[in-house]
Order: C-alpha cells, then structure tokens, then sequence
C-alpha cells in the first residue's frame, strides 16, 4: 500500500494516469470533478485504463463520457442475453 506523498510523486510523474472510485467500481481522469469530490478513503489509483478494466471498473459517464456510452451499450447487450462477465 503506498502511502500519499508515494501516490502524488508517481501522478507528477505520469506513471499513474486514472483513479477511480473503490465502492463504485468507476475510474476516470485525475482531473474529473466528479473524481475529485469523492472521499480520499475510496479512491484508488492506475497505471492505465486496461488495469482498471482489468480489475472490474467501468469508464466515468463525465469525463470519459464516450467510452462510458460504449460500456453501457455492451453491459445492455450482456444483460439482455444474461451473459454474465468477470
């Protein structure tokens, strides 16, 4: 677990690019305001989109509102066949 200062010096450095939202299941862009009301306790933080993916969250309907329109397209097909994902 790295601690605050760990997180900020691997954002300016652009290592970490996303974060997301822990009980939600969503990530976003650093400077998506809806991330940035979130409490510190459920953020989480990512390398890439793809590790975020990976791990079961879904794009942010703000500020990466095309990819999250494409989520939902495919989560509306998946439900309405009862296909279940990962």
């Amino acid at each position: 677990m790295l601690n605050r200062v760990s997180v900020i010096r691997l954002i300016l450095a652009g290592t970490v690019r996303f974060a997301g939202n822990r009980k939600l299941k969503i990530y976003g862009t650093l400077d998506c305001a809806s991330g940035k009301r979130m409490k510190m306790e459920n953020r989480v933080f990512f390398v890439s989109e793809r590790e975020a993916v990976e791990l079961g969250y879904r794009p942010c309907g703000r500020c990466m509102r095309e990819k999250f329109v494409f989520w939902q397209r495919d989560h509306k097909v998946l439900n309405k066949f009862k296909i279940k994902t990962l």
